[in-house]
């Protein structure tokens, strides 16, 4: 691995793990609940939390963890959705027709602007046989849902973006979703800087901080300042949730959410990426080039696949003479059109 700045404050520690561990290895530090069922290829990142929260773990937060296992994904869901309305930091974990069946109970999640962070391991749907590799059925499957959506290319990213997922969601009170390949990186074991506790403390904070209302939209809900994961169930302050509406005022409410939350998400998810750029000195972006700057043609994709077209481009620039670069989506959810479209400009070919 390259050798750090000095200067830089988070460095990360040296390790060698997959992608399930190194997603456990920061929630279990970050959040503090998860409902889960365990499903192939996630199975281990429900099995480590239930691990650590049976062992007493106590997070950066000072609180020990809380797992419940219910009967099957949609419940999961709703357990998770439930926690995060409580104002704990809440993660989930799953894949394939886990997410299928939850899918219902995601809509929900975001239109209470709920906070929690869904980890999945990528893999193919069930069509004609069972498949339980490496596909992303599952990750788009919920495209509609209004979850933001992250897809991570290597264990480092996994870890990195689990917890600059967590910072987006707690700024735009929006749930959102932190992708890797299944097995092709959730079970492949790398070299990787794990995000240390002290960072993790620093970067996310507690759940019960009082924060300023990043948005305008969110000054006029909670005033100038607001809880950084708000109590949606408060005795205190009782609220009215789960109202049936009419046409007209479910419409409204429905539209208002892009202007007002949605829209938000982009510029919060920079932000956030150039606060962990910051503290540890690894850059992300929502859209990320590698060999850009001379290509004249491109390969576009997402995940595991990333790496290997990174080699294919050193490849047939070496060995070919072709000026290839690669284009990496790394924020599916807002869809960002406007930077994929700067960086395709001009350029000869694109294999998606």
């Amino acid at each position: 691995m390259s050798k750090q700045d000095p200067a830089i404050k988070y460095p990360g520690q040296r390790a060698a793990m997959d992608g399930n561990t190194a997603v456990i290895m920061c929630e279990r530090e970050s959040s503090d609940a998860a409902g889960a069922y365990p499903i192939t290829p996630s199975t281990q990142m429900g099995e480590y939390w239930a691990e650590a929260a049976a062992q007493g773990h106590v997070n950066v937060s000072g609180r020990p963890l809380i797992f419940i296992e219910p009967e099957g994904e949609h419940a999961a869901a709703a357990v998770t959705a439930g926690l995060a309305m409580t104002g704990l930091r809440a993660a989930n974990f799953s894949s394939g027709q886990g997410i299928a069946y939850m899918h219902e109970s995601l809509y929900a999640a975001v239109g209470k602007r709920l906070t929690y962070v869904l980890n999945m391991a990528c893999r193919a749907m069930t069509k004609h046989a069972l498949n339980v590799h490496a596909g992303h059925d599952d990750y788009h499957c919920v495209d509609d849902t209004g979850f933001f959506q992250l897809f991570a290319k290597d264990v480092q990213s996994v870890a990195d973006l689990n917890l600059i997922a967590h910072r987006v969601a707690e700024l735009s009170l929006n749930p959102g979703i932190c992708a890797q390949d299944g097995f092709l990186t959730s079970h492949v074991i790398e070299s990787m800087r794990m995000p240390e506790r002290e960072l993790i403390k620093e970067y996310l904070g507690d759940p019960a901080d009082i924060i300023d209302s990043p948005t305008p939209a969110q000054r006029m809900v909670f005033g100038e300042k607001r809880r950084r994961i708000p109590e949606v169930y408060d005795l205190d302050f009782p609220a009215m949730i789960g109202v049936v509406q009419n046409q007209d005022s479910y419409a409204q409410g429905v539209a208002a959410q892009r202007p007002f939350y949605f829209d938000h998400v982009a510029d919060l998810t920079d932000q956030a990426m150039e606060e962990y750029h910051a503290l540890t000195g690894r850059r992300y972006r929502r859209v990320r080039g590698y060999r850009m700057d001379d290509a004249e043609y491109v390969i576009l994709g997402q995940g595991s696949m990333i790496l290997q077209a990174e080699a294919v481009a050193d490849y047939l620039r070496e060995t070919r003479k072709l000026k290839v670069g690669v284009v990496n989506l790394t924020m599916y959810r807002p869809f960002p059109g406007d930077l994929l479209g700067a960086i395709l400009q001009g350029r000869q070919g694109v294999a998606v």
